[in-house]
């Protein structure tokens, strides 16, 4: 690990808001020196251990991915419209194919192998991957204000 590497933020599974893609805290304020893999902004991480968890992220900084993690790094593919195709349902149910009973881990050999639609215009891609982040937002925010409406004063 270099020096630099150090300093930076780790994401683990227990990071994550599971099915939303987002942090549940500032990770930067996380002590760990723990191993893993090095991503970039625009990379998509996916948790491959137990993938029903729903566990992926699409960070704007740089870490350290800790623990059975995938770092797509899209070549030629916006990240926006990968981070979108790993929530598909086509997407998901291929990556549930796993292997091990105890500790299912997703079977790149089978993941990597599957052919998904993906519009040939950069442009176009990222526009859908927008979109969806769009909505995954609203969403997010329509089920806070109904919690909020709901919760007792």
């Amino acid at each position: 690990m270099s020096g630099n590497e150090v300093d930076l933020p780790r994401v683990e599974y227990e990071d994550i808001v599971s099915g939303q893609g987002q942090l549940n805290k500032d990770i930067y304020e996380k002590k760990s020196s723990k191993r893993g893999i090095c991503f970039e902004p625009g990379d998509v991480l996916f948790g491959k251990l137990r993938p029903y968890l729903q566990n992926w992220l699409l960070p704007d900084f740089k870490g350290i991915a800790v623990g059975d993690w995938w770092v797509l790094r899209p070549s030629g593919i916006s990240p926006e419209f990968i981070y979108t195709l790993i929530q598909s349902p086509k997407y998901q149910t291929v990556s549930n194919l796993s292997t091990g009973t105890k500790m299912p881990r997703s079977d790149w050999s089978v993941v990597s192998k599957t052919a998904f639609a993906v519009p040939s215009d950069m442009a176009e891609q990222s526009k859908i991957g927008e979109v969806f982040r769009e909505l995954d937002y609203l969403i997010t925010l329509h089920q806070r204000e109904s919690f909020l409406i709901m919760t007792p004063s």
